[in-house]
């Protein structure tokens, strides 16, 4: 299989009914050993060929497989090591395909199959040998925006490529369309076998040491609010009567207590108390922070409704309350942040998209993104114990 979101790859998928199905079944069909074998292509490189032939459902349950324990920590070095691997393995062998057919490659691509008669010769000489693919130019440039169309031969609304080009675009979709897809199944987590947090500790391993000076997993710490999505940038500012509960209780409550606790939540039905000692980072960060956004709504929230600060301590986990301690931890639910679909249907007005909002599912993914980047930027240069590519 020459890439796991090729067409062909979804016709397969489609024979266990449903991903859900396709991801409980991934444990009877593979090994965590083998699956985390995978990964030592980035420190192995001979290690490469034994996965050119890998069956196709075996080679999509190995890679899907990494996807599921991303889910259990969608951001960070483990996301980087994955994906790194993959592009070893799928990028040698669409290199090694001599011709490569538009259902085996998630790219919205055709086979060339036209030619101005004047234009052959020019293109044989400059190109040396003819474009093999087109793509339309808007789906080019969404691919690869910013890049220059006078680098390429255009003929009809097409840009003609050749194998080189077909792999920087490869390349760019698939590193998408992997967060996408840990997006999606971050979504149903709750629902996958034990197997995937065991394997997620392995690929955690195998990451801290490949990226020793480098490896840090997103973890509780100082809030960054300039990192924040547009919907929890917009419900801090304060909002209108009828959007004030939504806003201050249902979003900014559960958004801020678990990016500032809990941001990689092993499970759903956690307690606060399972993340930290005492109240106080609650009490004296989380608390001023949702009192302040309360504050700037019109009417300021807590001034027509003052029980609604019980129900803050609700959400947060410690029943209906003014007053509570730790041990109240787990009398309610520590409701987790509504997803974008939720609040696009609930709240509309808080919705707002930025261009790091494209694929994500949940406001909490998204801050993760934006941190996993900061850090990736700032990292230092060299920091790998492995070879970059």
């Amino acid at each position: 299989m020459l890439d796991p979101f090729s067409e062909r790859a979804k016709d397969l998928l489609k024979e266990f009914g449903s991903i859900n199905e396709f991801m409980n079944a991934i444990p009877n069909i593979v090994t965590i050993e083998e699956v985390v074998g995978r990964l030592k292509v980035i420190k192995y490189k001979e290690n490469t060929n034994k996965f050119m032939d890998v069956q196709d459902i075996r080679d999509l349950a190995q890679f899907y497989a990494l996807l599921g324990a991303l889910a259990f920590s969608p951001y960070g070095l483990e996301l980087e090591l994955v994906k790194k691997a993959n592009l070893i393995i799928y990028s040698e062998r669409i290199r090694r395909a001599e011709k490569i057919r538009p259902e085996e490659i998630s790219l919205p691509i055709q086979l060339a199959v036209e030619f101005p008669v004047n234009d052959i010769k020019v293109l044989e000489r400059v190109f040396r040998g003819l474009p093999q693919y087109t793509i339309k130019i808007s789906e080019f440039l969404e691919l690869l925006p910013g890049e220059k169309l006078s680098n390429y031969y255009i003929y009809k609304g097409l840009v003609y490529l050749k194998k080189e080009d077909l792999m920087k675009i490869w390349e760019m979709a698939f590193e998408r369309n992997i967060e996408k897809a840990v997006n999606l199944l971050y979504e149903i987590r709750d629902d996958l076998p034990e197997f995937y947090t065991e394997l997620l500790g392995e690929i955690r391993n195998f990451a801290e040491e490949e990226f020793k000076t480098r490896f840090r997993d997103v973890k509780s710490g100082i809030l960054k609010p300039e990192l924040f999505p547009p919907c929890v940038k917009n419900a801090l500012r304060g909002v209108p009567q009828g959007l004030r509960n939504y806003a201050i209780t249902v979003l900014l409550t559960s958004f801020l207590s678990y990016a500032r606790i809990c941001p990689n939540p092993p499970k759903r039905n956690i307690r606060i108390r399972d993340c930290i000692d005492d109240l106080k980072v609650i009490k004296e960060e989380i608390l001023p922070m949702i009192i302040e956004a309360a504050n700037r709504c019109s009417p300021p929230f807590f001034e027509d409704q003052p029980n609604e600060i019980k129900n803050i301590w609700y959400h947060l986990g410690f029943g209906y309350t003014a007053n509570p301690t730790l041990e109240d931890s787990g009398n309610s639910t520590w409701y987790f942040p509504p997803n974008c679909e939720k609040i696009r249907a609930n709240a509309p007005q808080l919705c707002t998209p930025d261009k790091h909002c494209k694929y994500i599912r949940n406001p909490l993914t998204y801050y993760l993104r934006r941190l996993y980047m900061e850090g990736k930027k700032n990292a230092p240069k060299g920091g790998n114990k492995g070879r970059e590519e």
